[in-house]
């Protein structure tokens, strides 16, 4: 035999026992556990851009009656990055104005340039639309007054914008930084109230989202709240319920196709599993996450929309206000208090179980009871999101009790890219008879980690009953 294939013999028996040790080590890892769908293709990321900011004065937006303004056009700060395009209109109020999802082409945020006044609960308002604070506020047309800005970082990795403001009567001032980072669609307002009076300052405080995932809210469009229970506001003729009663969590008309007249309902912060909550547009594949820190800054989130009937009131539209509240804002004299509110979009999520400012996700089993004796196997889903762009982190599917406990670490794969247009879809088929457990309930959880085995970000199934 000649040296060459010599060589050629030795490099194939070294490939077939490698191929044989992967597939040993493969059918023990995979023994009981089968993928029966696979993720969507990936391409890998899309390569990073910088991030660019621009100042323009070619939109008339009508000022609050009062103000000075009324005939100016106002300056429109725009922030561009590979996923997202917002705006933001200091002389207006707006803290964000736009929201542009670039992978759907979406403007997440309802906005009206020229709104005419509109009658709800018996008191004409005017409604632009984006996200705002009620500080400083104009109480005759419920909107906030005027803020000044400055432009703190311009690119090419990030871009801040600074504004602020006084209350013309308590002397309460606000100061916003809005800052936007390459290759992510977060979107963190950083919020700073503080007093110049002499005396302490309590006021209530709320920050307003007029929300129109996908561009405006269509019959495939549902709510994503973390909690069990809500409490009826006013509704038209109480097509929602008695006002003030409280129901369980997700309600029929938690998706908009059955949110059929007016209605509100209301949110306990301390009825939720997390500060976030979210709006699916499942036909524009558009899912608006917000979230906030610290998680008890506010009492509660106050939802209303004017339903799928809106065309019947005049200045109407198919979106939806959420309105995080704090009923009493204590501060003392020349002090402060500060919070953060975060917003990103995610393409394709069919739910979301549970945020953070990085990832959002689910995991879920097909039914919620099992019997070992019937049922040979078990399947399990899940989605996995990011903000940003992640590559090469490892996800792990677990078995717990409902402790938490770990009792048998289920699935362990590599996740090769994951971004705000990009998500990580997985479903397994786990064999029952393989789980070694006895009959009891059990929860199945997702862990996110990175290369160095920290974990990133978790979340779990409802429990389910094996028996």
């Amino acid at each position: 035999m000649s040296r060459v294939n010599k060589i050629k013999s030795i490099v194939s028996g070294i490939c077939f026992v490698v191929f044989t040790i992967f597939n040993i080590i493969g059918c023990e890892t995979t023994e009981n556990v089968k993928v029966i769908s696979s993720p969507i293709k990936k391409v890998g990321l899309s390569p990073s851009e910088d991030i660019s900011v621009i100042v323009r004065t070619d939109e008339y937006i009508m000022p609050v009656a009062e103000l000075r303004t009324t005939k100016t056009y106002p300056e429109i700060i725009e922030i561009e990055n590979k996923y997202i395009k917002i705006s933001i209109v200091p002389h207006r109020g707006r803290i964000l104005f736009d929201y542009i999802f670039k992978s759907t082409g979406s403007n997440e945020f309802h906005r009206n340039a020229k709104p005419m006044p509109i009658l709800k609960n018996n008191d004409y308002v005017v409604e632009f639309g984006g996200y705002y604070l009620s500080l400083p506020w104009n109480p005759r047309d419920r909107q906030p007054y005027d803020l000044e800005y400055k432009l703190l970082h311009e690119g090419p990795d990030i871009v801040e914008v600074y504004m602020w403001g006084e209350h013309p009567d308590n002397k309460a001032v606000g100061e916003i930084w809005v800052t936007v980072e390459r290759d992510s669609s977060l979107v963190q307002v950083k919020t700073k109230i503080s007093s110049k009076r002499e005396d302490a300052l309590d006021i209530g405080f709320n920050d307003f989202t007029i929300i129109a995932a996908g561009g405006e809210l269509t019959d495939n469009c549902s709510f994503v709240i973390p909690t069990y229970e809500v409490t009826i506001g006013r509704s038209i003729d109480n097509w929602m319920g008695i006002e003030g009663e409280r129901v369980s969590w997700p309600q029929t008309w938690s998706n908009w196709s059955d949110f059929k007249h007016f209605g509100s309902f209301n949110v306990l912060v301390d009825n939720m599993s997390g500060p976030f909550s979210a709006v699916t547009n499942h036909d524009t594949g558009d899912t608006l996450i917000k979230l906030w820190k610290p998680n008890d800054f506010f009492d509660g989130i106050h939802i209303w929309s004017w339903g799928k009937d809106y065309k019947h009131t005049i200045g109407g539209e198919p979106t939806v206000n959420y309105e995080n509240y704090k009923d009493s804002l204590s501060i003392p004299s020349n002090g402060s208090i500060d919070y953060v509110t975060y917003f990103y979009v995610l393409k394709d999520m069919q739910d979301v179980a549970m945020a953070d400012t990085f990832f959002a996700g689910w995991i879920q089993t097909e039914k919620q009871y099992y019997e070992i004796s019937s049922d040979s196997t078990l399947t399990i889903q899940s989605q996995l999101g990011s903000s940003r762009d992640y590559e090469n982190i490892d996800l792990v599917v677990s078995l717990t009790d409902l402790e938490g406990n770990i009792l048998n670490e289920i699935v362990s794969e590599p996740v090769t890219a994951v971004s705000p247009s990009q998500i990580y879809s997985r479903s397994w088929e786990i064999n029952l008879n393989g789980l070694g457990i006895e009959s009891g309930r059990y929860i199945f959880k997702l862990d996110i980690l990175d290369s160095n085995s920290s974990l990133l970000f978790t979340t779990s199934s409802l429990s389910v009953s094996i028996k």
